[in-house]
């Protein structure tokens, strides 16, 4: 009869101390923008390098645990911003309406076709707090460096272990 008491007290234990397995964050990552500051007009390889950049963008979030949600349902919310960056938090109740726990603004900022930046934030949808935020300059126009910049930015700046 101990021997079975004891066994099941373990067994107890044993479930009991196990924990469950987090959750992963719902995170909206809305359209990758791209913020010219050259003289130059968006070209149409621009506008496929975006796509590809953001794909990217998405593979290394996900990579990281995060739940991408798809922020079309609210595309139309979108639509009379010509920049969620600037628009004052409305990113906020964007992604609140697609049940995110925390939301990605992301964008790629030209100079010149050799001076290039990309910026990523993320924050915390219910509170507009910051969470992650970093940004990485790069050189060249190419499919290459946008998507070494991307790799580079996520597990580098944004991601980077904090040192103390």
């Amino acid at each position: 009869m101990h021997r079975i008491l004891a066994f099941v007290l373990l067994l107890a234990a044993a479930v009991g101390g196990r924990t469950p397995a987090a959750e992963p964050v719902r995170l909206v990552l809305f359209p990758l923008e791209f913020v010219s500051t050259s003289m130059e007009p968006v070209r149409e390889d621009e506008r496929v390098r975006l796509r590809l950049a953001e794909a990217e963008l998405r593979r290394r979030l996900e990579a990281r645990g995060y739940l991408l949600l798809d922020p079309a349902p609210v595309a139309a919310q979108m639509a009379p911003y010509a920049s969620l960056r600037e628009c004052n938090g409305c990113e906020l109740e964007l992604a609140r309406a697609l049940g995110a726990e925390q939301a990605a603004l992301a964008w790629v900022g030209k100079t010149s076709n050799l001076i290039l930046d990309i910026t990523l934030r993320i924050g915390e949808v219910e509170t507009g707090k910051l969470v992650r935020a970093g940004s990485v300059s790069i050189r060249g126009n190419t499919d290459e460096s946008w998507l070494r910049g991307i790799r580079y930015l996520v597990d580098n700046v944004v991601f980077a272990e904090r040192r103390s």
